[in-house]
C-alpha cells in the first residue's frame, strides 16, 4: 500500500508562507491597479492588456501555488515503500535447550527435558519457512544445529539431546545466550530472537548480563520455564534419585523471578509451560508480530525523498506565470 510521508516534519510551518504571499500579492495588486488607473484612466485595458483583472489575478494563484509546491518539496515527500516490495525474510530463531540433570525432574510429563522436546516439535513444524538454531546446554553450552531452514533437522536433533552430551554439569545461562547470540550474529532476518528453555536454576549466576549483551547485539530473549514453582525430585535413569553430598534428595524448582529478569533485560517475555503448546503460541503471539513490526521498521528506512517532484511543478508553474507576464496585444 503506497502512503505519503514527509522526511522534514519540523519544516511545517514553511507552508504559512504561501498563504501569507498570496495576501501580500493580492494587497499590491489592489494598490498598484488603483494608481494604474487614476494615472491612465479608463483606456488602461486597451493600452495594458497583460494587467487586466483575470490575467492578474492567473498569475497571483500561479505564483502562490508554485511557491506552495516549492515549500512542499522542502518538506521532502518521500513514497512509503509497498510491502510487496520488501521481501520477507522469515524469523531466525535460536532454541538454548536446557539439558542438566535437572532437567530429568518428573514436575512435567514425561519429564521437564521431554516436554520441552515435545514443543520444540511443535515449534518446528509450525515455523516452517524460518530458521531455526539449536543450543544445548548445562554447566557448558554447545552449538547443536546452526541457523537452517531444514526444521525437521533441527527437530530430530533436539530429540536426540541428552544431559551426557555435555560434559560439565550445572546451569550457565550465561554461556547458553552468548553462545545464541553469537550463532545469529550473520542472521538475515529482520528480527534474531533466543528462546531460552529451561528450568531457571542459573547457578553461575551470570545470565542477566548475558541477557543485555545479547540486546545490545539487536537480540531478543524470551524465556520458558520447564518447572513447577513447588520442585520435584530428579530421578537419574538407573541411579534413583539424586542426592547432595550430605545424602539428601536434590529438590529443583522452577526460578521465575530470575527468569522473568533475564527476559526483561532482553525486551522478551517469559512464560511457564503449562498444559498448552507454549511455544507455538510464544511464536504466533510475540515473535511472529515483533519480526513483523521489525520489517516495517526496514519499510520506512526505504523511503526516498521524492521532492524533484513538486518542485518541477513548481517550476512549471512559474513559467506559465512569466509567460502570461510577458502577453502583449498584437
Amino acid at each position: 500500500m503506497m502512503g505519503a510521508v514527509f522526511l522534514e516534519q519540523g519544516a511545517w510551518p514553511l507552508l504559512l508562507l504561501a498563504p501569507l504571499v498570496w495576501l501580500i500579492l493580492a494587497a499590491c495588486e489592489r494598490l498598484h491597479a488603483r494608481r494604474l488607473r487614476a494615472a491612465v484612466g479608463p483606456r488602461l485595458e486597451d493600452l495594458a492588456p497583460n494587467r487586466t483583472p483575470h490575467i492578474r489575478r492567473a498569475r497571483r494563484v500561479l505564483f502562490a501555488t508554485a511557491l506552495l509546491l516549492a515549500l512542499f518539496a522542502v518538506l521532502g515527500p518521500a513514497v512509503d515503500t509497498a510491502a510487496s516490495e520488501v521481501d520477507w525474510r522469515g524469523v531466525d530463531l535460536v532454541v538454548c535447550l536446557d539439558i542438566s540433570r535437572s532437567m530429568l525432574a518428573g514436575d512435567l510429563t514425561p519429564d521437564r527435558l521431554g516436554r520441552a522436546q515435545r514443543e520444540i516439535r511443535a515449534l518446528a513444524e509450525r515455523a516452517a519457512g524460518d530458521r531455526l538454531g539449536l543450543v544445548v546446554f548445562a554447566g557448558e553450552a554447545r552449538l547443536v544445529s546452526p541457523l537452517t531452514s531444514d526444521t525437521a533437522s533441527f527437530a530430530a536433533l533436539a530429540d536426540l539431546a541428552h544431559p551426557t552430551d555435555v560434559t560439565r554439569g550445572g546451569t550457565d545461562l550465561a554461556a547458553a545466550l552468548d553462545t545464541a547470540t553469537a550463532a545469529l550474529a550473520g542472521r538475515r532476518s529482520d528480527f534474531g530472537g533466543i528462546l531460552l528453555l529451561t528450568d531457571g536454576e542459573d547457578l553461575a549466576g551470570r545470565g542477566l548480563d548475558a541477557a543485555r549483551r545479547a540486546k545490545a547485539a539487536g537480540v531478543v530473549v524470551h524465556a520458558v520455564g520447564y518447572a513447577s514453582v513447588r520442585g520435584s525430585k530428579i530421578n537419574v535413569p538407573g541411579a534413583g534419585f539424586l542426592r547432595d553430598a550430605a545424602g539428601n534428595d536434590v529438590i529443583s524448582a522452577l526460578d521465575a523471578e530470575g527468569l522473568t529478569r533475564i527476559a526483561e533485560a532482553a525486551d522478551g517475555t517469559f512464560v511457564r509451560a503449562d498444559d498448552a503448546s507454549t511455544l507455538v503460541d510464544l511464536y504466533d503471539d510475540r515473535i511472529l508480530p515483533m519480526a513483523r513490526a521489525a520489517l516495517s521498521r526496514r519499510e520506512s528506512a526505504r523511503k526516498e525523498n521524492g521532492y524533484q517532484w513538486p518542485l518541477a511543478a513548481a517550476f512549471l508553474l512559474w513559467l506559465v506565470h512569466v509567460a502570461l507576464g510577458s502577453r502583449r496585444r498584437p
